[in-house]
């Protein structure tokens, strides 16, 4: 009688303690530390093990740690860091359009010919050295600076022509004037180029956030799986203590021996829930290994003990309207059907400006020499004794213009296309909000509940002891009452941590789960690449191997 009087009051104190403990947690506000991620090019995680605590023969593990760790080391944020340098190296590719090109075109010639008369040579040498500059303007003209040097000698059998020179500096300049005219026209590649960057920084920050949140569910995954050992643990000592009361009983002839029988089998049937708890547990443990990455090494059998201390028990109260203005704003999904919207609007301009016919003008201006001596003939050119010039127009207009026509209306169809899109993400954000809303409610309502069910379980327990011991209950009922018990505790751990990680979905869907864990992402600006277009930087690129 006293032994079990003690232990249900020893039962009533570990499950309040176990409530405060975990409502604690499960109200926990952001860190104030920050867990930074870079988009910069890293090495790749190292092949030993990340630095951790580990105390008593397990990693202690708080769950600021578990983020940190995993955002270092998680492979599929390195996968996407990859594909983020791509995308900023292909805006510098893009820039490419506007190099300055330097050509350099170097010619030798010697030609035999048969001759009609004695006036013509049947030997002739010539060689060209041409050195020309071609630059890209914004407007889709390209200018063209070049000198060119020309030595011809010819020779026959009644006559012996000496060698003479010619040079030459020209200028030219090509622009189109109707299609492929303009700034965007010719700029397109650097602009989507721009654009897929801008995606792949929106890619970056939806990894980072879903293994943050991935993170946040395994470590309150295995907090559960933990408790509920726990649980299976002292239902567990439930069964045993009262097999031990029965066996006293049956020895002094109180109690039929075949009660002993019920009591047996209720210990047997509780072992095996410890065997399945702890499996659960190393499951959890084994998410959170393959989270961080881990090497194989003894970390794999290491056990790990979430230890987060939270500061406040408060459930945090949640403003519908406001949580979906903070979701449409912050979203990375929406903002990425945004950018992709956007680019498809300037596409379908752009291709309805190809529905023009082409025209183009070449313009060119020169001044030339000739002479039998080298330097002569470069003179002329200085004195500017020799002009050329010429102006054309060529107009093309394609009959039937299928092409164009197709790709203008492939580019409605795409505005379309991403604005339904763009509309249907929208849906599923005010979907996901509301929803996770909900949960959230109806999580904080599921812990009230569950600690009553607790509670009102514990007291119908101490009520069947009391009529057992009065000869009015049997093995039977007490142990149906202790597996009701067991599930009333059960119940309320998972009802707390589930409450953990409806707020972590809930700061997802509005996203916020970044800046409520205090994690920044470390972007450099790439600032406006068109106003690079003509830079001579060499600067080393991410990747570049020398």
């Amino acid at each position: 009688m006293k032994r079990t009087s003690l232990r249900s009051k020893s039962w009533h104190r570990h499950g309040a303690l176990l409530l405060a403990g975990l409502l604690l947690v499960a109200g926990a506000p952001a860190r104030g530390a920050q867990v930074r991620v870079g988009t910069i090019l890293q090495p790749p995680p190292p092949a030993e093990p990340p630095a951790l605590d580990i105390r008593d023969n397990a990693i202690q593990l708080p769950i600021d740690r578990a983020i940190e760790v995993a955002l270092q080391r998680n492979l599929g944020i390195v996968i996407q860091r990859y594909t983020r340098i791509q995308q900023r190296l292909s805006i510098i590719e893009a820039l490419g359009l506007y190099d300055l090109n330097a050509v350099i075109d170097a010619t030798a010639r010697n030609q035999n010919q048969a001759v009609a008369n004695q006036t013509q040579s049947p030997q002739s040498q010539n060689q060209v050295l041409n050195f020309n500059f071609q630059q890209r303007t914004p407007q889709g003209g390209i200018v063209s600076v070049g000198v060119d040097a020309n030595r011809t000698k010819s020779s026959g059998s009644f006559q012996n022509i000496p060698s003479f020179y010619s040079s030459g500096l020209n200028f030219s300049f090509t622009q189109p004037l109707l299609r492929n005219y303009g700034r965007y026209a010719n700029e397109r590649s650097i602009i989507v180029a721009q654009v897929n960057s801008q995606l792949s920084r929106q890619d970056f920050a939806l990894q980072v956030t879903t293994i943050t949140q991935r993170v946040i569910n395994a470590y309150w995954a295995l907090v559960n799986a933990r408790e509920q050992l726990v649980v299976a643990q002292q239902s567990l000592q439930l069964a045993r203590d009262l097999h031990a009361r029965n066996k006293i009983q049956v020895q002094v002839g109180t109690l039929a021996p075949l009660e002993l029988t019920q009591s047996e089998a209720a210990i047997a049937t509780r072992e095996e829930g410890i065997i399945q708890a702890t499996s659960a547990v190393g499951d959890a443990e084994d998410t959170l290994r393959q989270l961080f990455n881990l090497p194989p090494g003894p970390l794999w059998q290491t056990a790990i003990v979430p230890t987060s201390d939270p500061k406040t028990s408060e459930r945090l109260t949640v403003n519908v309207d406001e949580a979906l203005r903070i979701a449409l704003a912050q979203r990375p999904e929406l903002t990425s059907q945004q950018i992709q919207l956007e680019q498809a609007k300037r596409d379908a301009e752009y291709f309805r400006s190809q529905l023009k016919p082409a025209l183009d003008l070449n313009v060119a201006y020169g001044y030339s020499g000739l002479d039998t001596a080298f330097g002569e003939a470069f003179n002329q050119i200085a004195g500017l004794n020799f002009r050329s010039w010429s102006a054309q127009l060529t107009f093309t207009y394609p009959i039937q213009n299928r092409t164009a026509r197709a790709q203008s209306a492939t580019a409605n169809i795409a505005v379309d296309r991403f604005q339904a899109l763009y509309d249907q993400e929208r849906l599923v954000i005010e979907t996901e909000v509301r929803r996770a809303a909900r949960a959230l409610d109806t999580a904080a309502k599921s812990i009230d509940a569950a600690v009553k069910a607790r509670e009102f379980q514990e007291k119908n327990l101490d009520a069947e002891k009391k009529r057992y011991e009065n000869g009015m209950s049997t093995s039977f009922q007490i142990t149906q009452i202790q597996d009701q018990l067991t599930q009333a505790r059960s119940g309320e751990v998972t009802a707390i941590v589930n409450y953990r990680t409806a707020l972590a979905e809930y700061y997802r869907a509005v996203g916020r789960l970044l800046d409520q864990q205090g994690v920044v992402i470390d972007d450099p600006a790439e600032g406006d690449a068109i106003s690079k277009r003509f830079s001579f930087s060499r600067a080393p690129l991410p990747g570049e191997r020398r």
